[in-house]
């Protein structure tokens, strides 16, 4: 094995100005304790088998717990004062984090049989010596009280503070073994014993909780408690030159270090040196955060080969504008090979690709006033997902689902040539952009979900069923037009005009009647799922929306039954990667014809 490069650990002028290697705590103060608290245990142990005290009991067991804490509290700094390795790059300062939350494990155990011990006395009570009982209680007070003291010296480290935890506890045990014993001295109560036990113990507790809700969060990467991320990535994004804030993620590496890394766009490359320097400038004043790597991009260089000046002389030059025409891709499934049909608009050269998948029982010209809009922009691509429109219809229902649906799209970003898109989903569509933009290297860049998320309230399920997949067949279009826009009722108030943009392509006419366009199998699925494998469903959904790295807009119909405000509430507290914004008046699900509608579009993709 070669020797350790030590140079890759070190920083240089402009990194965090903090070693690796942190200081820890003084391993004296813990080695004082150490001494101490086990040495009085032995002596307190022996005076409650004579004395029979279940005070003195519990507090001398205590105090052996306590000594295993401080034994583990010293270990692991000496652990953390390793250096880093080729193995450990960040060095070993999470093993303090690691002993206090066992410490914490520990203490709770503790307190669960001091509680059921009291109990049993309540019913057979001992034979308590309380002047015993009264000074060996005394003189374990001042002993924790010295202990206390000692560790009160170094208030940083959560591991000391865990092991002070214990000693406070203990110290509390005292106390109640001293009222304990004075009660049973000039009364003769017994229960008092007991009593005082339990009590002490549910002081311990709240203490306990904090160690160990505070250890699991920095054991897990939490953001460090005292730092507000929202506030962090507006800061940065107020910073002079500073023009988007994106892959933002504040932890802490070792106890009191936190660290921040992610994306920051800007105009030009050259102004990256004072940006970083006011960066470093304000992380560390106002939010004490040091260790700092931040990757600059230079705004709308999403892929150095696609961004190019000749490539944007090319696309300058190109008289190809796709007005809606409608193209093919074909997909693979596990009956065989079908084509999925797509609608496009715009320059096809352009690198930027905006995605628009449809819900349900849609179809890719839901987005036609969309793709119209943002054409200018964007090559828009409105696939019909199989089984709908001119796409076409799978052999075997059951593949009608989300994974044959993230493949096909797969395919179809594949034949467009790009490493990156942008999404717009509706409904279903949203549902397909959640799973694939989870997925490892997945090309979408940024979303927008109309009025979806990871769970689906019974209601919108049981709505949908009422009409997914039922005879629906009319001899005249106007008649079919009609019942088809009283379905869609809940899209929001529409011109008779703007239904039939928007609805006029659902309607075909085969066999002399006008018929919706889809395969009525695409219901199967979707009939077939009971409770059980709706919650599974959800719970796979959640553990997906929350893998999502990328800037997202949650779109909300002000009255959905399909997208709760409270789901809605949810998914911006597990994700700090989105916004959502709320369309009053309006269900499930909006459907962006109206010109305040592409507004929002259009603000979020620019």
């Amino acid at each position: 094995m070669s020797a350790v490069d030590h140079s890759l650990h070190a920083h240089k002028q402009g990194d965090a100005k903090h070693s690796h290697s942190k200081e820890v705590s003084n391993q004296n103060l813990l080695l004082i304790a150490l001494v101490l608290t086990l040495g009085f245990s032995g002596v307190e142990a022996a005076a409650a088998y004579f004395a029979g005290s279940l005070a003195l009991i519990s507090d001398a067991a205590h105090m052996v717990t306590d000594a295993a804490a401080l034994g583990l509290a010293l270990v692991a700094q000496i652990i953390a004062k390793r250096p880093p390795s080729p193995k450990h790059s960040f060095g070993f300062g999470r093993a303090e984090a690691l002993a206090a939350f066992v410490n914490g494990i520990a203490m709770l155990a503790l307190v669960a049989w001091i509680v059921g011990e009291a109990l049993t006395r309540f019913f057979t009570p001992h034979q308590v010596d309380g002047l015993t009982v009264s000074i060996v209680a005394a003189i374990g007070l001042l002993m924790n009280v010295i202990v206390a003291w000692v560790l009160s010296h170094d208030k940083k480290s959560v591991n000391t503070r865990a092991a002070l935890v214990h000693v406070m506890g203990d110290l509390l045990g005292s106390v109640g073994a001293l009222i304990a014993g004075l009660v049973i001295q000039f009364t003769g109560w017994m229960p008092a014993d007991a009593l005082l036990s339990i009590f002490v113990s549910l002081l311990i507790l709240k203490s306990t909780f904090s160690i160990l809700r505070e250890s699991y969060h920095f054991l897990m990467e939490g953001v460090p408690l005292h730092i507000d991320y929202l506030e962090v990535g507006s800061d940065l994004k107020n910073i002079p030159g500073v023009l988007a804030v994106h892959d933002l993620h504040v932890w802490e590496m070792t106890p009191s270090f936190p660290a921040l890394i992610g994306h920051i766009e800007i105009a030009q490359m050259s102004e990256w040196p004072d940006i970083m320097g006011r960066i470093n400038l304000m992380l560390l004043n106002k939010h004490g955060i040091d260790h700092v790597t931040l990757q600059p991009e230079v705004a709308g260089m999403v892929d150095e080969h696609t961004h190019d000046e000749q490539l944007q002389v090319e696309i300058k030059k190109s008289t190809i504008i796709h007005q809606g025409e409608t193209f093919y891709v074909t997909c693979a499934s596990g009956d065989g090979p079908h084509r999925m049909a797509y609608h496009a608009w715009g320059n096809p050269i352009n690198p930027k690709v905006l995605v628009c998948v449809h819900g349900l029982t849609r179809r890719g010209s839901d987005f036609k006033t969309v793709a119209e809009a943002m054409s200018q922009e964007y090559y828009v691509v409105c696939p019909d997902i199989v089984g709908r429109g001119d796409s076409d219809r799978l052999k075997n229902p059951m593949l009608y689902a989300v994974p044959q649906y993230v493949s096909d799209m797969a395919t179809l970003i594949k034949q467009l040539g790009v490493t990156q898109v942008d999404w717009f989903g509706t409904s279903m569509g949203g549902l397909i952009g959640m799973v694939y933009a989870s997925m490892p290297k997945s090309p979408i860049r940024r979303m927008l979900i109309n009025d979806v998320g990871p769970r689906i309230e019974p209601e919108a399920i049981q709505r949908l069923g009422s009409y997914v997949g039922q005879p629906f067949a009319f001899t005249n279009r106007a008649d079919a037009l009609q019942r088809l826009n009283e379905i869609c009722a809940s899209f929001g108030l529409h011109t008779p005009e703007e239904w039939e943009i928007y609805n006029g392509p659902m309607l075909v006419q085969k066999d002399g009647f006008w018929v919706m366009h889809y395969d009525p199998d695409i219901s199967v699925p979707f009939a077939s799922v009971n409770p059980i494998m709706a919650k599974a469903g959800e719970m796979a959904m959640w553990h997906a929306f929350k893998q999502i790295h990328i800037p997202m807009l949650i779109v909300r119909g002000g009255v959905s039954d399909l997208l709760s405000a409270k789901t809605v509430a949810e998914m911006c507290k597990v994700n700090p990667h989105i916004r959502s914004i709320e369309i009053p008046g309006v269900g499930h699900a909006p459907a962006f014809v109206k010109p305040e509608q592409i507004a929002l579009v259009k603000e979020f993709f620019s």
